[in-house]
């Protein structure tokens, strides 16, 4: 969480990107034991999936850039904003950023009566999300910004600012990048 003056948040750059594992053997693994039944499909309905902070330890996030969501899916338009920072548009509370692509991939493995499966499973699979049966959308999770200035308004709500969040912790927006593109020389109190 930003505190103090921070550098205004602007639709530039990436965010700071998370993760700390470069994949690993999900299940049996972290993800739980072995898949069931053998053969099993690479996106098979029976890989376990866990919350983004828990994969956060096995999956890498890149930095990704921050551009707002298109508004015709479900993003708000912030090019009719009139407030303008460094002549890019800034990022204020509640703003959707485009999706945060999940790329890691981890190993799955089922074993039965003479067979042994071995598959490659996109994280995404194997990581709770809004998209379907409750798993991360293949395009990856979502981004939000929850701006913790308590301070600055623009146009009515509070300005984002340098490491403010991109989640708040809940499956819709779980995301755990924070802001990092934001103005060489415009900064928000607290």
């Amino acid at each position: 969480m930003a505190s103090g003056h921070q550098a205004c948040a602007l639709f530039t750059g990436t965010c700071s990107g998370h993760g700390r594992g470069n994949g690993v053997t999900w299940q049996p693994g972290p993800g739980g034991g072995f898949v069931s039944p053998c053969p099993h499909a690479s996106l098979a309905p029976t890989i376990s999936h866990r919350r983004v902070p828990f994969v956060n330890s096995f999956a890498t996030w890149p930095p990704h850039p921050q551009r707002p969501r298109n508004p015709q899916s479900g993003g708000n338009d912030p090019f009719n904003r009139t407030v303008i920072v460094n002549d890019l548009v800034p990022i204020i509370d509640q703003d959707d950023l485009i999706t945060h692509p999940t790329r890691t991939r981890f190993t799955t493995i089922s074993i039965g009566f003479k067979c042994l499966t071995v598959r490659s499973t996109p994280a995404w699979h194997c990581t709770t999300g809004v998209g379907g049966n409750g798993r991360e959308p293949s395009v990856g999770h979502n981004r939000r910004l929850f701006a913790t200035c308590k301070t600055v308004f623009i146009e009515g709500k509070r300005a984002g600012r340098f490491a403010d969040p991109f989640g708040n912790n809940t499956v819709p927006f779980d995301c755990l990048s924070v802001v990092s593109g934001s103005s060489p020389n415009v900064f928000i109190g607290s």
